[in-house]
């Protein structure tokens, strides 16, 4: 699926890909079940997540997008493969959780109607999925979709030191500094952990984080 490119990647292009993955069932992404250390973050650290509205972008399956909605808290599930998002409904049917905590939808983005504002946005295995020269586009939508006050948790992966090979990919390596140059003009980062649990094959390669939308 790793491609190299050191010029743009346009939006149309991004697409194809990503179907292209989900109809040929290329998900090796897909660790089947929620992430540890988001998980760690709700029920063992107790973090505190505004109620309303939330989004997870990039939903695959729905592992996470079910697990973070709550009857404070009702959650979209957004991906831009139909399989995707039929299979997420699937799984939450079979779950037996209702559509009313959380649906999936295909949603593009970068292009959807915004007509409320999301308290809560959950993102991993998303911005790595993006090519580099969509950063910028990733962060700016991500402070005009969320609510002043809102919570955004990234879930930095797959993080590396150097520089090498970073316009290979999906998923494309990067930094802490590289959410912070597209975050900190609209986000405060409010909580960061680098030690928190992971996957076994991701250890030392994530970072949770949680930045409050100014």
């Amino acid at each position: 699926m790793s491609y190299k490119r050191t010029t743009p990647v346009t939006p149309d292009e991004y697409n194809k890909i990503w179907h292209n993955c989900w109809n040929e069932g290329r998900t090796m992404w897909d660790k089947g079940d929620i992430s540890p250390a988001l998980r760690e973050l709700i029920e063992e650290k107790k973090w505190s997540l505004p109620s309303g509205e939330g989004i997870v972008p990039g939903c695959g399956r729905g592992y996470d997008a079910m697990f973070l909605a709550s009857s404070d808290l009702h959650i979209v599930g957004a991906d831009i493969s139909q399989i995707a998002v039929d299979t997420a409904n699937k799984l939450r049917d079979e779950k037996s959780i209702s559509s009313s905590l959380v649906d999936f939808k295909v949603m593009d983005f970068f292009n959807f109607e915004v007509t409320n504002k999301y308290q809560v946005a959950y993102d991993y295995t998303f911005f790595c999925a993006l090519h580099p020269s969509m950063r910028k586009s990733w962060g700016d939508r991500y402070a005009e979709i969320m609510a002043p006050g809102g919570h955004l948790i990234a879930l930095m992966y797959p993080l590396w030191k150097d520089e090498k090979d970073r316009d290979i990919g999906p998923p494309f390596l990067l930094t802490e500094d590289d959410y912070h140059q597209v975050l900190d003009d609209n986000f405060e980062l409010i909580h960061i952990d680098p030690k928190c649990k992971t996957h076994d094959t991701r250890v030392g390669h994530e970072i949770i984080t949680v930045w409050r939308r100014k």
